[in-house]
């Protein structure tokens, strides 16, 4: 039986694409797993266990692409540069942001995936795109 792989490197051309797929799929799966943990610290800092927390806190990455989805075809809108703010916007993102770095600091636990996060959407609002869709990110993650 053969064992599905994260991606189907045999569809991209070997070159060096299918190594950064491969690393670019660490990315999203590394980051989740810190912020699961970051997520677990900041609630076992209110006495909360891993135990009564972490279903629900990795029901929130399972509902992620429903989430995203609701956004139409966000691959397209992200090719085409485009990232409408009738769902979300940068500027909602961003305070959502700042209160998740707000908790963590009064909770003494580590701020360094929060403020990395936080830093996206602040440069999209000090660039003037704080009414765009969250998406906008990328051009703060790209332009670095």
């Amino acid at each position: 039986m053969r064992r599905r792989l994260l991606v189907d490197l045999v569809a991209l051309p070997f070159d060096t694409r299918a190594q950064l797929m491969y690393q670019a799929q660490l990315d999203v799966f590394l980051t989740t797993l810190s912020s699961l943990m970051h997520a677990t610290a900041l609630l076992g800092s209110a006495g909360l266990t891993a135990r009564e927390v972490f279903a629900d806190l990795v029901g929130m990455v399972a509902a992620t692409p429903s989430i995203i989805g609701a956004a139409g075809d966000l691959a397209a809108q992200l090719d085409a540069g485009e990232h409408p703010g009738h769902l979300s916007t940068a500027t909602m993102m961003g305070a959502t942001t700042d209160h998740i770095v707000a908790a963590s600091e009064s909770a003494g636990i580590d701020l360094a995936l929060p403020r990395a996060v936080q830093s996206h959407y602040r440069r999209v609002i000090e660039d003037g795109r704080g009414g765009d869709n969250w998406t906008r990110i990328l051009d703060a993650i790209r332009d670095r």
